[in-house]
């Protein structure tokens, strides 16, 4: 029997990202599940076009199942390394066809819980206020985001560059963070474009309206899968369907 682990990201244009972030997961895959063969691809089109302008072809969702199918492996599993159940997850979830796809990173209350011990930790560890950047969507998944902020200990902020929980609607209550110190961390799989522009650009950034709001600013550029216990839940949940 050939079996195969497809790990499905959104992707990115930044190539440090990549290697940081998505590629560790992929290894954590490899080295979790040694007798399947790890292939990847990205979801959005958007950005496999523009890798494609530069030389560099990346497979999306469908391309890859297809060419999987074709080598002959009868047995495939999806690792979605998505952070909710939005649109670019059932994108995936329509391609998949008998094959299984693990759930995304947040996908109930426990993953909830889970991750908002781990941005305590990361709070803890910076010794500030953790200000969180998702990335918020019109799909009804935006809705993970209110959950998540009710999970979250006072030392965690969230908000999104889209959606219904954007900065604005948390600046009040930044006010009261204590010594007014805050570090700024992306809540995406990757620390790319958002991260570096939208996150912490010298432009109309979050970081540059709160430094005007005389807040303490430091920032945290690390994406979620640079972090090995997101790896290790990954892992988790690829495992679930496997032994299912």
């Amino acid at each position: 029997m050939k079996q195969a682990i497809l790990a499905v990201s959104f992707g990115t244009t930044h190539e440090d990202a990549a290697q940081s972030c998505i590629r560790p997961v992929e290894e954590a895959l490899r080295a979790a599940f040694p007798l399947w063969e790890v292939r990847h691809a990205w979801t959005s089109r958007m950005i496999i076009r523009r890798m494609a302008a530069r030389g560099v072809t990346i497979e999306d969702e469908q391309a890859a199942l297809a060419r999987l199918r074709a080598e002959g492996y009868d047995r495939i599993a999806i690792a979605s390394t998505h952070i909710i159940p939005g649109q670019e997850y059932d994108r995936v979830c329509a391609a998949a066809g008998t094959a299984p796809v693990s759930e995304p990173l947040l996908n109930d209350e426990a993953d909830l819980r889970w991750m908002a011990g781990l941005l305590s930790d990361i709070a803890r560890q910076e010794g500030r206020t953790l200000l969180v950047m998702g990335h918020g969507t019109e799909h009804r998944a935006d809705a993970v985001y209110a959950g998540l902020r009710a999970a979250l200990p006072p030392s965690v902020k969230l908000a999104c560059v889209e959606g219904e929980y954007g900065l604005e609607g948390i600046l009040d209550d930044l006010e009261a963070v204590p010594g007014r110190r805050l570090t700024l961390m992306p809540l995406m799989l990757v620390a790319g474009d958002h991260a570096k522009n939208d996150l912490a650009g010298d432009g109309d950034s979050w970081k540059t309206r709160l430094l005007a709001r005389s807040f303490d600013v430091s920032v945290r550029l690390q994406g979620l899968g640079a972090l090995q216990p997101v790896q290790q839940r990954i892992v988790e949940k690829v495992g679930k369907i496997i032994r299912n």
